[in-house]
């Protein structure tokens, strides 16, 4: 090693010895008597054991170049430990996620007042379709895909008799006729009676019994539950009861 590097390092080590030994002479305090309390009185105790513990801080000073140089690393290591735990344990600013809102157009709805329960539904057509029978759509179809499903209709006529937009509903029939006629009349193939699923508040008035706050409920009941699936789910209407659900069951059908 160059002898310039060694000549510069024993200097600056013995400068630090020469400040470490000014800094604890400034520091030791004088001796002080202790005084300790007896039967025969108060005498003065011997300063030299408190010298001794006083002297203990000039341990420093004696070390030798190694050994110092090992503690003032020692001392940098312990400086930047705690400097790097009072980083790490800082109050920090915490940012909060944007709350996002999702804007989009009104999805139809799948409950019972839809009609749509999930899955497949089967329905029957007959009338004048070219393959009346028992047909399997998904669910949300409409009497229009019913009747393509079917083969359409035989005269063009047909489609006035049946509802093409009403969604269909598991194990309801689809009368279409050949005249037109809505499938609550009297036409040919036609079911006699009412239509529960499409008649209005003014033709349900025309059945005995039922008024007009009566029929209103039957509507209400259809646009709530969804399109009737049997006769007898007018007794689950309020004001229909057991005797009223006999004297309309040969007047209506679904």
């Amino acid at each position: 090693m160059n002898p310039r590097i060694i000549a510069a390092r024993n200097d600056f080590d013995d400068q630090v010895m020469n400040r470490l030994q000014r800094l604890a002479d400034q520091w030791r305090p004088l001796a002080l008597p202790v005084i300790d309390a007896t039967p025969e009185g108060v005498t003065e105790r011997d300063p030299a054991p408190v010298s001794a513990l006083i002297g203990a801080s000039g341990i420093l000073t004696r070390l030798d170049r190694r050994s110092l140089r090992a503690v003032i690393a020692l001392v940098c290591a312990a400086g930047l430990i705690a400097g790097w735990m009072w980083w790490q344990g800082r109050p920090r600013a915490v940012a909060m996620a944007p709350v996002l809102t999702a804007e989009g157009s009104a999805v139809t709805g799948t409950g019972p007042a839809s009609g749509i329960v999930g899955g497949d539904v089967v329905v029957h057509v007959l009338g004048a379709v070219r393959r009346p029978g028992l047909l399997k759509l998904p669910a949300g179809a409409r009497v229009d895909d019913a009747i393509t499903a079917a083969g359409g209709v035989k005269t063009p006529k047909a489609l006035s008799s049946v509802n093409l937009a009403r969604i269909l509903v598991d194990g309801e029939q689809i009368v279409v006729t050949a005249d037109g006629a809505p499938d609550g009349g009297q036409g040919a193939g036609a079911s006699p009676g009412i239509g529960l699923n499409s008649a209005s508040a003014s033709e349900f008035e025309s059945l005995p019994g039922v008024g007009p706050v009566l029929a209103q409920r039957i509507v209400d009941w259809r646009t709530t539950n969804g399109s009737f699936r049997s006769i007898d789910e007018l007794g689950e209407v309020s004001g229909i009861g057991d005797s009223i659900l006999e004297q309309l069951r040969p007047l209506v059908h679904v």
